[in-house]
């Protein structure tokens, strides 16, 4: 389907003098500076120098981990050997690649050292009390929590009363009382601002290279974990963690992982021009699938490269059969709720079925919400129905976290960041908490969405040089863009011809460039006639035949209005 935008939903910049003299005291292409011009523009010159430029050492330096940081250190330090060490991760992906990265530093003192990864429809999110009552039988020496953790002090206190080392390195808003020294979170610090928002494995990862914990060769080599951790969590890109992902990127394109290199084969991904994108949108979700619909362990032993080749590839293929199962699922049920949205039978904001599983409902929740721009609360049964377990979104505005505050005395667990949030409540009390729940999100405040700003610049006048430039300003993602740019084309006379043998893609002739247009077929434009009033579009850099290319994707028509 051609995606399309309102001429209401864009605000259009044109290059001025005041972008010239920002691009003459950056040293930097016209089309570098007004990109930082429009992405930041209440910002100062040193603050863009830095931006374009930014210092990795003076970056983790600013990072503050808060004083659990130092107690874990001083208990890293104080022991030779951690015994038989356990991490407790999550099933997602920061929880196995944190997971994968705390095996791999804490190998280096221990007899022993496995993990634990909780079935999300069976033991829910964070730690499982009976899981842990476990450990003392298990003959666990040391507990490694990973992504989860900051709120369960209660859980912990008596493993560590049985003699039993604790460590977490968690990312997680705070809603109880910490009482365990070794928890290393910077959201404990609430006034710590947006530089402090960092996934649990860049917590882990950030925290051995402050602290001097192990060798920082041995650690440049974890970093693809982290890039993997950041964007599938869709963390803030300020510069610590653009450059964590940059540097991350750099090591999968050279010199990736077995069970990465693997996936990256299985997904035909070149690994040479791989992208944030290709991250983002291929690689991740299969590293996601398998906590979401079965058990995450054989995402943690991708990532760990168990075995031989054979092994190896078997291990990256199920991967990816998983991922296409989860991917029909979340369609379905997509596609199932949206109907009932247009329809107008689906008006509450908190949706139950007991016959939805569990694990793909974030999906759904986070396409539903972004779509349409509502909160919505999605929940289904778990542990052979004796409880609830939920998944909510909110809109930019919204806080996921302080909704579930609200309800805190009914639920029994719930954690999340600022837009979403997991939550589980006792069968018996569902009835009470989804009205209650529908109250306050019905009540909550929406705000407008922003209009898409976008650089109104022909491709023709963008050369490979000059967008290699404004690549130089990302990693792209969450709170990081990546620049949107507009051309007009004489909308009364647009030249659309037939892209590939079956007719199924499309190119837009503009000047003496092309606007390609995938999966989308000449006849869709002919049907908006002449309401098309300029097309918003991304440069792309391609090799072919070992030479470098610009190609430019469109990414949508801009209409006057919605047919």
């Amino acid at each position: 389907m051609l995606p399309r935008c309102l001429t209401s939903d864009i605000k259009i910049f044109q290059p001025d003098e005041q972008v010239q003299e920002l691009a003459n005291a950056l040293s930097c292409p016209t089309l570098a500076a007004e990109v930082l011009k429009m992405l930041h523009a209440d910002k100062n010159l040193d603050f863009l120098r830095e931006f374009m430029n930014p210092d990795f050492k003076k970056q983790l330096a600013n990072l503050d981990l808060g004083e659990g940081s130092t107690a874990a250190k001083e208990l890293w330090e104080s022991k030779s050997s951690f015994g038989n060490v356990l991490v407790y991760g999550d099933y997602d992906t920061d929880g196995i690649s944190s997971t994968v990265l705390a095996m791999e530093i804490f190998r280096n003192k221990a007899a022993q050292v496995r993990y634990f990864i909780p079935r999300r429809d069976v033991h829910g999110y964070g730690l499982n009390a009976e899981i842990l009552d476990k450990l003392v039988s298990w003959s666990c020496n040391t507990l490694v929590v990973v992504d989860c953790g900051t709120n369960d002090s209660a859980m912990l206190e008596k493993l560590k009363a049985a003699g039993i080392n604790i460590f977490v390195f968690d990312h997680h808003s705070v809603s109880s009382q910490i009482t365990i020294p070794t928890v290393v979170n910077p959201s404990i610090n609430m006034d710590a601002g947006e530089q402090q928002k960092i996934c649990a494995t860049a917590v882990l990862w950030c925290w051995a290279c402050k602290e001097n914990i192990i060798s920082r060769n041995f650690l440049k080599y974890s970093l693809d974990l982290v890039a993997l951790a950041t964007i599938a969590d869709c963390m803030p890109l300020h510069n610590l963690n653009r450059l964590l992902v940059h540097y991350g990127l750099k090591l999968i394109r050279t010199n990736p992982r077995r069970g990465l290199g693997a996936l990256l084969d299985c997904l035909g991904l070149n690994k040479d021009q791989l992208t944030e994108e290709h991250l983002s949108m291929r690689v991740i979700p299969c590293l996601n699938a398998p906590g979401r619909i079965t058990t995450a362990d054989v995402g943690v032993r991708a990532l760990l490269g168990i075995g031989n080749n054979e092994a190896v590839y078997s291990c990256v293929n199920e991967l990816t059969r998983i991922n296409r199962k989860r991917q029909s699922l979340t369609e379905e049920i997509t596609r199932q709720i949206e109907e009932g949205i247009l329809s107008g039978k689906i008006k509450q904001k908190v949706l139950y079925n007991d016959s939805w599983p569990i694990g793909v409902l974030s999906g759904v929740a986070s396409r539903v919400c972004a779509e349409y721009n509502r909160p919505i609360a999605l929940a289904a049964p778990a542990n052979a129905g004796k409880i609830i377990r939920g998944t909510l979104r909110v809109p930019e505005g919204g806080d996921a976290v302080g909704v579930l505050k609200e309800i805190a005395d009914k639920l029994d667990a719930w954690g999340g960041h600022e837009y979403a949030a997991g939550f589980s409540v006792l069968m018996n009390n569902w009835q009470d908490v989804s009205k209650e729940l529908e109250d306050i999100l019905t009540n909550i405040k929406i705000v407008t969405k922003k209009t898409t700003p976008v650089i109104n610049i022909l491709p023709s006048d963008i050369s490979i040089s000059d967008w290699r430039t404004v690549t130089q300003l990302g990693p792209f993602g969450n709170n990081n863009p990546a620049p949107q740019l507009f051309t007009v084309n004489n909308p009364d006379i647009i030249e659309i011809n037939p892209l590939g043998k079956d007719n199924k893609h499309s190119y837009i002739k503009i000047h003496n460039s092309r606007l390609l247009a995938f999966n989308t077929a000449p006849k869709e434009f002919l049907e908006l006639n002449n309401s098309i009033k300029g097309f918003i579009y991304h440069p792309r850099i391609e090799y072919w035949r070992n030479e470098e290319q610009l190609q430019f994707i469109l990414d949508c028509v801009v209409v006057e209005k919605k047919n």
